[in-house]
């Protein structure tokens, strides 16, 4: 009985290798597996999903074998089964086993197994023109290329190259492609005359065999643009200088055989300016050409600013087509100073000092002399500092000036504007102007405010009470006449409700002596 059993399993080993050794066998992969470990190789993935209990012989291993997302088989293995699925991928377990308890610590099954993917052909088509767009009668050359990148031979390939829109086709046959072969392939024809600027998308189909007559296709593409009659070209100098003008020129060209009505629409962006619009009409007969100018200025200096495409748009035939010319690219090239100007306090007692900060930055592309002088107003004095500027600014660079001023007197005043003026390599000057500050001067020992015309102004009101001083709290006052909000302003400007509000105890006390004296 045990030779009848040796004799089977030697029969079955030997007609499995036989059945094997028919299949050419490509990507291989092996490993251990633990429950739940994965092996995975071209696309299929091998998992251990559970072994017999220790106690149990033969020990085995059930495994589950997945191609992308779907299960294609379980099986439970022991040491030497193997299993295929269609000739395409074979699972080969070589051994299960129990790692000793006494000598590791623990009991583990484990099994070492091998995964096997059969030997295919994959072929890469790979597609190019050598230019993304043709005028109309111009030759069209096309290179294709076929690399078998896969582990078997290709056979019977046959190549289909078509184009959307339908304007050529053509087909290529070969016998085989070993792995590691390329086929160069090279076609040419002539563009076709368009109404329109029209995208031709090229498309190849590679089909081909396995040795065992299965079918593989393999797709590539590219595409490229065939012009249609109307053509528009944006010109620009490659560069100007910030304070000159410069001039934009488009050409519009008709190389059909019919007249057409063009509507010309173009745009300067943001960075620039034009001085005309940018609207034309224009009816262009076959074979003619219409040119339109205009000058700009630049906003800022930088290198590399762009103007945006020149379109022009007709209609043919019912359908309306538009077409874009490329970009302009300016460098824009010269100095650019930005100004800013701040104080350190809005808001002060009198006879305090407010430190006030000009700072000039250089944000163009060249060098530029900057100066300015600072106009110190009357109601204040220069306590520190410098209010004269000069000085040569690279780009990037930031000059400041900072001068303080002391306040010796109550009211609300205005720092004025101060002028800031630089010069580019040519001596081009340019002025700009930093912004006025706002300060407020105030006197919280006699708490009065009374406003003046001529820019000085004088606060009135009420003193706050030893309560309203200890919360902080302080008079209101009104920003234009000095009287605050339900007072009565006498002649001078000084009586009212709060004069009142002091007399009125002393009055009530001079009453009370006068009755004692009569009880």
């Amino acid at each position: 009985m045990t030779n009848l059993l040796a004799y089977l399993l030697l029969a079955g080993l030997l007609s499995a290798s036989a059945i094997g050794s028919a299949v050419e066998w490509g990507d291989r992969g092996e490993g251990e597996l633990r429950w739940g470990e994965v092996l995975t190789i071209a696309g299929y993935s091998l998992v251990a999903a559970d072994f017999t209990p220790e106690e149990v012989t033969p020990r085995m291993v059930m495994l589950k074998l997945s191609r992308g997302e779907e299960l294609i088989a379980t099986r439970a293995l022991g040491s030497g089964d193997s299993f295929s699925v269609d000739d395409d991928v074979m699972v080969i377990v070589q051994e299960v086993w129990m790692r000793d308890r006494l000598i590791d610590g623990l009991a583990e099954p484990r099994a070492r197994v091998v995964l096997l993917v059969s030997a295919v052909p994959d072929l890469r088509v790979m597609v190019a023109s050598e230019d993304d767009s043709f005028e109309a009668g111009e030759v069209v050359n096309l290179r294709v290329e076929i690399e078998n990148v896969g582990l078997a031979e290709a056979e019977d390939l046959v190549v289909e190259v078509t184009t959307d829109p339908p304007i050529f086709s053509s087909r290529y046959r070969r016998s085989s492609l070993v792995p590691g072969e390329v086929d160069p392939i090279k076609m040419r024809f002539a563009a076709p005359s368009m109404a329109g600027p029209e995208e031709v998308f090229v498309k190849v189909q590679a089909r081909y065999l396995d040795g065992d007559g299965s079918v593989y296709e393999s797709w590539g593409g590219t595409s490229f643009r065939i012009y249609g009659p109307l053509r528009i070209n944006k010109y620009a100098d490659e560069a100007m200088k910030l304070k000159d003008k410069s001039l934009v020129r488009l050409s519009v060209s008709n190389r059909g055989d019919r007249p057409l009505v063009v509507d010309i629409t173009d745009s300067v962006g943001r960075e620039f300016r034009a001085d005309t619009g940018l609207n034309w009409k224009a009816t262009i007969p076959p074979g003619e050409m219409e040119t339109r100018s205009y000058a700009i200025t630049a906003r800022k200096p930088g290198e590399g600013q762009v103007l945006p495409p020149a379109e022009a748009t007709y209609t043919l035939d019912g359908r309306t087509y538009r077409v874009a010319s490329r970009s302009a690219v300016i460098d824009v090239i010269g100095p650019l100073v930005e100004v800013e100007k701040k104080a350190s306090a809005t808001t002060v007692q009198k006879g305090e000092e407010v430190t006030v900060t000009l700072t000039a930055t250089n944000v163009g592309n060249r060098r530029t002399i900057v100066s300015a002088k600072v106009t110190v107003p009357a109601w204040a004095s220069i306590a520190s500092g410098e209010t004269d500027l000069s000085r040569v600014l690279l780009p990037g660079e930031t000059a400041s000036l900072v001068y303080t001023i002391s306040c010796p007197v109550t009211g609300r005043f205005d720092i004025p504007a101060t002028s800031v003026c630089y010069r580019d390599e040519d001596g081009t000057a340019c002025t700009i102007e930093s912004s006025r500050l706002s300060i407020t001067v105030e006197d919280y020992g006699t708490g009065s405010i009374t406003a003046s015309t001529g820019g000085s102004i004088q606060t009135t009101g009420d003193r706050p009470s030893p309560v309203e001083e200890e919360n902080g709290a302080r008079p209101v006052r009104d920003g234009g006449d000095g009287v605050g909000a339900g007072e009565d302003a006498g002649e001078g400007g000084v009586s009212g409700k709060g004069s009142f509000l002091w007399a009125l105890p002393v009055l009530i006390l001079m009453i009370f002596v006068a009755f004692e004296r009569y009880l």
